[in-house]
């Protein structure tokens, strides 16, 4: 998914069309429209910042020209996707800036709070 704020429209790169219909994305997607809007409204920094926003929602593509992935009959995708979901998280926190910025700050008061 790209998400242009500016443009309010996102655009879904999927490159296994097959696996759901433009109807069934429609529904997903709808749930995308109106949370983003909200999310920069609510999380802005500032009254100016929050301005800046409205709650319309947005609009999405689903471009038809992406190069789609034969899915194989074992599905290995399905079969593992906590696993790789997982991995992924673990992945991106430990990618993130400042992601353990506050991991065990000023924790030493609480040391022990839980022993006998």
């Amino acid at each position: 998914m790209w998400i242009s704020i500016p443009k309010r429209h996102i655009v879904v790169f999927d490159s296994i069309c097959s696996s759901i219909t433009p109807e069934e994305l429609d529904v997903v997607m709808e749930l995308f429209l109106y949370m983003v809007p909200y999310l920069l409204v609510e999380c802005a920094s500032s009254d100016e910042q929050r301005a800046q926003y409205s709650l319309e929602p947005f609009t999405y593509e689903r471009p038809t020209n992406i190069p789609q992935v034969i899915v194989a009959k074992t599905n290995f995708a399905k079969a593992n996707r906590k696993t790789m979901r997982d991995k992924m998280a673990v992945d991106i926190f430990q990618e993130l800036p400042d992601a353990h910025e506050f991991e065990n700050k000023d924790n030493d008061a609480n040391l022990g709070a839980y022993e006998g």
